[in-house]
This record gives C-alpha cells, structure tokens and sequence, in this order.
C-alpha cells in the first residue's frame, strides 16, 4: 500500500480509526520515558494500566448488558488471563524497563515487527500455512529486527544491547497475544475480550510491584498528567479505536498502519524529548517495513 489512505473495502472512518491508534501508540514511547523520571517500570506499567482497566470497564458496561458480560467472563476466563499475562503484564514490564536505557525511535522500529511476529506464530501454534510471500516478508522482516537488536554488539554489558532484547521479548509478547487470543476473539465481543484481558493483566501488575528491587513513585501535577494520557488515551481509546477497525476490515488490509508507528513515535520524542533517528535505525525500520509489505500482501 503506497499511502494511508482507505484501501479498496475499506472506509475512511475505519483508516482514521486505525490510523489515530497507531498515533496513540508512538505517543507512548516518549511519555513512557518522560514516565521513567518519575516512576520505577512495574509501578509506571500498573498505573498506566489502572487507569486503562479502569476507562475499559465502563465502556464495556455501558456498550453490553451486564448478563452478556458475566457470561462472557464466566466462559473465557482461564485465556483471558493468558492474554493479559501475554499483553499486558509482560509486553509492559519488558518494554519500560527497555526504554529506561533505549530511544523511543529504535523501541517503535522493534515493536513494529509485531505482525511478522504474530504470522510466525500462527504458523507454529496454529498450524496456518505459510505461504511463499508470507516466508519472504517474515525472513526479510526479521532480518530487519536482527540488524537493529544487535548494531551495538552483542554483549549483556552494553545498556543498548539490553535495551534492544527486552523490545523485542516485548513484540514477541505482542504477537503471541493476538495469536492465542484468536479463536477467542471469534466466538466472543472482542471489546470484552480486550477489556478484561486488561483488568486481569493489571492485577499481573498490581501483584508484580512488590517484587520491583528499586520502587519509585513521584506524584506531582505533570506525572500525574502523563499517566492519564497514557492510560486513557495510548490504552483503553487506542485499543477501542483499534479493535473498531479490526470489526470492519481485516488485520492484513490494517498492516500499512503499523509501518508508520516508528514515524510518529519518532516525531513525537523529538517534539516531546528532542530525539533525534540515527541513520541504521532508519535503514533496518525500512527492511522491517519491506518485509511485512511482503508478507501481508496477496498473491495474484
């Protein structure tokens, strides 16, 4: 797809839906940094997602009659704690304290090989084919991902390093979320689905703080603001915008999407933190992005 713009099949307020979630989504990169000054990693995940389980439960109780909810959880409890596990607790744990010692540009270029994740594990766990373009895109993809993850050596003594490895146990978490939640996501609304999926995965967290080595917490009016924004808006609207769109069209037409997560992840740390790209980042970003063209694209 050259441009984001609705593809054939799908409207423009489903372009914009999906488009606003990935904004939301490359706005967390830099307020999770600015986040870090102020919150340990465990702590800044659980408020951020308190506030998310929060916002979710209510739209959920005021979308669905609460019958049609208590069924749901009763049924899909036992994976709906899998997927919080997978992405929630985990994905966040990972990703904060990887950007404690990372960019924001090289944490979204990671994070963006998502869908090529989520493809090679639905091959593995699912049984689906693999078919010529999509082992093309994945190897490209991946190679992409490697390239990026080990540019500054491969020693556990390098910060960058470190970084690097924890974004990527990160997207893999991702991508292994969406493939176990799958079936689930089929039979059940999937707003409940994700919305409960969040409430259990912030109890992950809530259990979870304790066990942090170096808990901190300063609650001043700016902190208090970026937590806000970032479980309000880079959460619970981001996954509501993104599963909106999800009902309409399917998770391949939407891939173009994810390509421009590093753009405005990039864009967002320069205006909020003055970061600037490297000039690698940029070139393994774009064999990243070539890969998953490939691999969502359709045959004939």
């Amino acid at each position: 797809m050259p441009r984001p713009m609705a593809g054939p099949g799908i409207s423009w307020k489903v372009s914009a839906s999906a488009l606003s979630a990935v904004a939301l989504w490359g706005l967390a990169f830099p307020l999770i940094q600015t986040g870090l000054e102020d919150f340990s990693p465990v702590i800044l995940g659980f408020l951020r997602f308190g506030v998310a389980a929060v916002v979710m439960a209510v739209v959920i109780l005021i979308r669905y009659p609460v019958p049609e909810v208590a069924a749901t959880v009763r049924r899909e409890w036992k994976p709906m704690m899998l997927m919080g596990l997978l992405y929630v607790a985990v994905p966040n744990i990972a990703q904060n304290i990887g950007l404690g010692y990372g960019t924001s540009s090289v944490a979204s270029v990671i994070q963006s090989s998502g869908p090529v994740m989520t493809l090679l594990f639905a091959a593995l766990l699912l049984k689906e084919r693999i078919t010529p373009l999509k082992g093309v895109g994945t190897v490209v993809a991946m190679t992409g991902t490697v390239m990026l993850v080990a540019s500054g050596g491969l020693s556990l003594d390098d910060d960058g390093f470190v970084s690097n490895i924890l974004i990527l146990i990160s997207a893999a978490s991702y991508g292994l979320a969406w493939v176990t939640a799958k079936r689930m996501l089929d039979r059940s609304p999937p707003l409940i689905i994700i919305g409960f999926s969040i409430i259990f995965g912030t109890a992950m967290l809530a259990l979870s703080v304790p066990l942090e080595q170096e808990p901190m917490a300063v609650f001043d009016t700016l902190s208090v603001a970026n937590i806000l924004v970032l479980g309000v808006f880079c959460a619970a609207l981001s996954s509501v915008l993104y599963l909106g769109s999800l009902e309409h069209a399917e998770v391949s037409k939407l891939a173009f999407f994810i390509y421009l997560m590093p753009v405005f992840a990039s864009a967002f740390a320069w205006a909020i933190r003055g970061e600037g790209v490297e000039p690698w980042t940029a070139v393994c970003g774009g064999v990243i992005v070539m890969g998953i063209a490939i691999a969502t694209r359709k045959a004939g």
